[in-house]
């Protein structure tokens, strides 16, 4: 079986964000399937070596990632030619595609099948003001039933049933064409990471009685960091209560200022574009996880926690439930409530419930193992190719 895996970033070669891991992960994993892959992305301007040999790397211009802001819309559009224009050159089985990477390639009446898997959906739903011609671009490309746009795809990913009433509501698919693909963690590759742990809390002026929380992010407005700040601010009024953020962005400066402003700055330990065996060793030294998403699918921070032997703290949106067992492995509080978050950590706390909601996330997350997701999207494929 050969598949084109198209997406205008991958993590390591542009940055590390749930999409970014998610193409790496799946990548990797269909190839140690059996699959013959091949990974279409923008060129970047980075000098990192591609670690996975069994997938085929191809880079296409221009740069969609590091351009200016004014140019990114026109160069991911340029981009998107030049997939549709590679992806005719050669045969493939599947074309799964990350993002609105295959609207170009619809159009023609010989290709391969294709799956669609939309992450990036913010633009539909937060409908912010600066966003406004993005959005018409979007609305043309992605809504209109006259063009080769979402609908048009063979199949759509989904992570699960919130999400694809989103996908029906936004691009006008119908439900028979969503199947299930969650987001995945790597288990064995987590393990290895903290088999012989480096850190200790005393590198990082952390106390043996202090509460530590752990935020892994992409520091942007839906990611709802501030909030987290703020119920920091309310835990230290009666604990001690420590935060390790992990993550850069737009939202940085504006993060920074309101530690600084809560009288937190020696509460935060912030870190940035850090490997990933010192981010798990950094899950070592935390008690709790919080990701306090404003909106999204099934955030993959909450599965690399779970695998972790964490309690969570999670807003109850989208597919968050799915893996976030309320009084289980966590607690599901409002977006946008600093309270909740704060209530939510002094009841694991009070109850003593680390170890048991650890245990039971370990257990949970055994069902977004990546080779298991793996062999679910090839079930698929084999479906598509024999229709």
């Amino acid at each position: 079986m050969k598949v084109a895996i198209t997406s205008r970033c991958v993590f390591k070669l542009h940055g590390y964000g749930g999409m970014e891991r998610y193409v790496y992960y799946f990548s990797k994993h269909l190839a140690e399937n059996d699959v013959s892959v091949e990974l279409f992305t923008s060129v970047t301007k980075k000098q990192t070596l591609w670690d996975l040999e069994k997938v085929k790397l191809t880079f296409l211009k221009p740069n969609v990632n590091e351009s200016i802001r004014l140019l990114r819309g026109i160069n991911y559009r340029l981009f998107l030619r030049k997939v549709a224009t590679y992806l005719k050159k050669s045969k493939y089985d599947i074309v799964h595609a990350f993002g609105i990477c295959p609207v170009e390639y619809l159009r023609y009446k010989s290709r391969g099948r294709v799956v669609i898997q939309p992450f990036g959906n913010e633009e539909f739903k937060s409908r912010e003001k600066e966003n406004f011609f993005k959005r018409i671009y979007l609305d043309l490309l992605m809504r209109n039933p006259k063009l080769y746009s979402v609908r048009n795809a063979d199949a759509i990913a989904s992570e699960g049933e919130i999400q694809t009433k989103e996908i029906m509501q936004l691009f006008g698919v119908p439900k028979e064409k969503i199947f299930y693909l969650p987001d995945g963690v790597d288990l064995d590759e987590i393990e290895e990471y903290t088999k012989d742990v480096e850190v200790t809390r005393e590198d990082y002026n952390l106390q043996d009685a202090d509460i530590v929380l752990m935020n892994v992010n992409r520091l942007e407005p839906n990611k709802g960091v501030q909030y987290l700040i703020e119920a920091l601010r309310i835990l230290n009024q009666e604990l001690n209560v420590k935060l390790i953020l992990v993550g850069t962005g737009s939202e940085e400066e504006k993060i920074k200022r309101l530690i600084k402003h809560s009288g937190l700055s020696e509460e935060v330990k912030h870190f940035k574009n850090i490997p990933d065996k010192l981010m798990f060793q950094l899950y070592t030294l935390a008690d709790i996880s919080v990701t306090p998403t404003l909106y999204e699918g099934l955030p993959l921070v909450v599965l690399e926690a779970m695998a972790c032997g964490k309690p969570i703290v999670a807003s109850n949106v989208s597919e968050v439930p799915q893996a976030v067992k309320d009084g289980i492995n966590g607690f599901l509080v409002p977006p946008r409530n600093p309270k909740a978050i704060a209530d939510a950590v002094l009841k694991i706390y009070d109850k003593n419930l680390f170890m048991k909601m650890g245990k039971a996330s370990k257990e949970i997350v055994k069902n977004y193992d990546w080779s298991r997701i793996a062999k679910m999207a090839i079930r698929k494929y084999e479906e598509l190719i024999g229709r």
